[in-house]
């Protein structure tokens, strides 16, 4: 059984995120804990001793009554694992700080900002998710269709992109499907034979079959990134190591509407 954290603010992306961890949960046999950070107006910090104490606490009220909240707006039929872990502080260096200590094997989070490559690009870029030590699910949208991609390319190790999908999915039986991406600007999107991917992506096939995962196929595609974004809108999620920073591979995970598992 996996450990996932799920991050959660009074928010549409955290909605969309509560509901897809929820479907997520029983599919890939996943404990579910919650967080919420309360992050403090710069000018309502307190001082120290009991002053900053009773600040802190009426702080931590506000966040526990912000997820209540949510969690009877959407009454998700999910059961999640002890009380929600509300902290106060930064976003960012709270959430990897409870990452590290809690042992966690995946990080999940809602996105709604789906448009904007810059915001895009410094979310993936940022220190939370170069420095997590699980596997994130960046959730941006609902669809929770029965396959799933998992996108490899030349800058990507497809079998230790494989194996970690498997650590994390056990013994789930769910259609999996590979792509491998080459960058070419066509007028459409051009499949070519499964040996252009190399000798690593036929490898990572049969990581997946010996592991008794049904393969729905391992496709070639080449063309652009917005081509190769459309062709993966339509699985429940898209596996991928994290980019790097001017990779092709970042615009075509940008390009796609489909939620991501983003693997170190």
């Amino acid at each position: 059984m996996s450990k996932a954290l799920l991050n959660l603010d009074e928010n549409l992306a955290s909605s969309i995120a509560l509901r897809y961890a929820a479907f997520l949960a029983p599919l890939f046999d996943i404990k579910l804990h919650i967080t919420h950070i309360e992050v403090p107006e710069r000018k309502e910090q307190a001082g120290t001793g009991w002053v900053r104490r009773t600040w802190e606490n009426g702080l931590l009220d506000t966040g526990r009554q912000a997820v209540q909240r949510l969690l009877r707006t959407e009454n998700v039929q999910c059961n999640f694992t002890g009380s929600p872990i509300v902290l106060v502080g930064n976003r960012d260096p709270e959430i990897l700080r409870e990452l590290k200590a809690g042992g966690y094997d995946l990080f999940i989070e809602g996105n709604t900002q789906t448009s904007d490559l810059s915001r895009f690009h410094g979310l993936l870029t940022s220190d939370l998710y170069n420095a997590a030590p699980c596997p994130i699910m960046l959730v941006n949208n609902l669809a929770t269709v029965d396959s799933v991609a998992l996108l490899c390319g030349d800058d990507v190790d497809c079998k230790k992109l494989v194996t970690t999908y498997l650590a994390l999915t056990g013994a789930a039986d769910i259609e999996v499907e590979l792509v491998y991406f080459k960058l070419q600007e066509n007028e459409q999107l051009v499949f070519l034979d499964e040996t252009e991917g190399g000798a690593d992506f036929k490898a990572a096939g049969q990581l997946l079959l010996d592991a008794g995962k049904r393969l729905r196929g391992s496709k070639v595609l080449s063309g652009t990134p917005e081509q190769t974004g459309d062709y993966l809108k339509n699985f429940a999620f898209v596996g991928s190591s994290l980019p790097g920073t001017k990779s092709p591979q970042m615009e075509v995970l940008f390009s796609t509407p489909s939620t991501l598992l983003l693997c170190r």
